[in-house]
């Protein structure tokens, strides 16, 4: 009996070890890459996203024990139902513990898909980044950490691969990207999961990701699991093909950045001499035009444009420049929106908008319909729920919902339809509210949160533009 005693004690003694060596394997890793790729200097400030899930709040813990303080961050999308309230729930409750400030947000996703005419994933992941973006902005430029880890590595490359890809697309995910870093990359899942457990921490499971229905969901329950049966060695395989792929991007670019020195000079690129002198003349454009926001598509545009007789000053656009073909070159310019922050403002807080705006509450009888645009009236649910409010110029693509139509509408096509100068386009400041524009500032109001017959207080935006 006294063996038996003995025996059981040495077991859970060794179960403890393993837990405890674990866990702390788990926090040096996530040490380890911050100090190896310079991520977060020591005891400073950090964003943390946090969905409430298993892999954002170890990411949470583990900064809160290196000794980083954490603003906890969740954005709550409603598509779950209560269990979208379970998980908001959940990451106040454990930001309460490991974060010394808590930040929430909730979106209207399906009108910003009605809006932009995208998926709810593509909605979802839209607003999020818009919304840590603004925060960093809040808070002087804070890193946004994000929980994605090893496995999520390896399905991202993966599905790189099969969408089509060059070389950037089989490294995988950065460690730093802008504001954006991943200091638990080079964990697994698994190590996550005993962390939490070796802690005794709880976390929530989005049903949706059990449910095979998106590609990466296809991929992470289906394909890798098979593949890791048939091939034991499968993870070992892909992360040294990752590091290897770094590396080869890595001699790539300092390749590129050598052959394309006689082509391009400042922001101008000699797009003739590079279809007269090289064998790779899509691959050398696409890889000097990568930075500035082109994909292999305005590549191609680009050069069938260059062989039309009416090729020169034909334009192109990216997220944040435009491309004007002139004479066989190409002129390179940042569009002002790029070039223009965007503002941030708390319609609470006056102190915070430009000179040009002004803000007022009214009661309903000091209500006047303002038809020349230069006035938003709002209903006060447009302060629900902490959204954030920001002025900024015209992106590729922006939809609004004219107050009294329906459906929506290209802002481009409201400034064609105003007959504004192209010099005039990108001076127009826009607000919006979680990114959803409410108001194309002197010209048209949207439809969200429009006054109603019940109510009673309003909120009077006022232009002097």
């Amino acid at each position: 009996m006294f063996c038996f005693f003995i025996s059981a004690k040495l077991q859970n003694f060794r179960e403890l070890f393993t837990t405890f060596v674990f866990m702390n394997d788990f926090i040096g890793k996530v040490n380890c890459c911050i100090k190896r790729h310079d991520l977060i200097t020591p005891s400073s400030q950090v964003i943390v996203a946090l969905s409430g899930g298993a892999d954002s709040v170890a990411l949470l813990v583990a900064l809160h024990e290196i000794g980083m303080e954490c603003i906890a961050a969740h954005c709550d999308f409603h598509l779950r139902g209560e269990e979208s309230e379970r998980d908001r729930s959940y990451a106040e409750s454990v930001a309460s513990r490991y974060a010394t400030a808590y930040r929430e947000i909730h979106f209207d996703v399906d009108a910003y898909k009605k809006a932009n005419g995208v998926s709810t994933e593509m909605a979802c992941r839209d607003l999020r980044y818009e919304w840590f973006r603004s925060l960093s902005e809040e808070y002087g430029g804070t890193p946004v950490a994000i929980a994605h880890h090893h496995d999520d590595n390896i399905e991202t490359m993966l599905l790189n691969l099969l969408r089509g890809t060059g070389i950037t697309g089989l490294t995988g995910m950065k460690y730093r990207n802008g504001i954006f870093i991943r200091p638990m990359l080079d964990c697994r899942r698994s190590e996550v999961e005993t962390f939490l457990a070796g802690k005794g921490i709880q976390f929530m499971t989005d049903s949706t990701n059990l449910i095979s229905d998106v590609k990466r969901n296809k991929l992470r329950n289906i394909i890798l699991p098979a593949l890791r049966r048939e091939f034991p060695d499968a993870d070992k395989g892909l992360t040294t093909t990752l590091h290897n792929m770094r590396d080869t991007a890595s001699l790539f670019d300092s390749l590129v950045a050598d052959k394309s020195a006689g082509y391009i000079c400042d922001d101008t690129i000699k797009l003739s001499k590079i279809l007269d002198e090289s064998a790779e003349a899509t691959t050398l454009l696409f890889e000097l035009l990568k930075p500035y926001g082109f994909n292999a598509t305005h590549v191609g545009d680009i050069i069938a444009a260059s062989n039309s007789d009416t090729a020169s000053g034909k334009q192109f656009r990216s997220a944040t420049h435009l491309i004007t073909l002139n004479r066989g070159e190409l002129i390179i310019e940042k569009t002002p929106a790029e070039a223009c922050c965007n503002i941030v403002i708390d319609l609470n807080d006056p102190a915070t908008l430009p000179d040009w705006l002004t803000i007022k509450y009214i009661d309903r009888s000091q209500f006047k319909p303002d038809r020349s645009g230069n006035t938003l009236y709002l209903d006060p649910a447009a302060l629900d729920g902490s959204p954030v409010f920001t002025l900024r110029h015209r992106r590729e693509g922006d939809r609004i919902t004219p107050f009294g139509m329906k459906g929506s509408r290209l802002v481009s096509d409201i400034f064609t339809d105003a007959k504004l100068p192209l010099n005039k386009k990108d001076s127009v400041w826009l607000l919006t509210r979680n990114d959803t524009i409410l108001w194309v500032v002197g010209m048209r109001a949207s439809s969200h949160f429009a006054i109603n017959a019940a109510t009673e207080r309003i909120i009077a935006l006022s232009s002097t533009l």
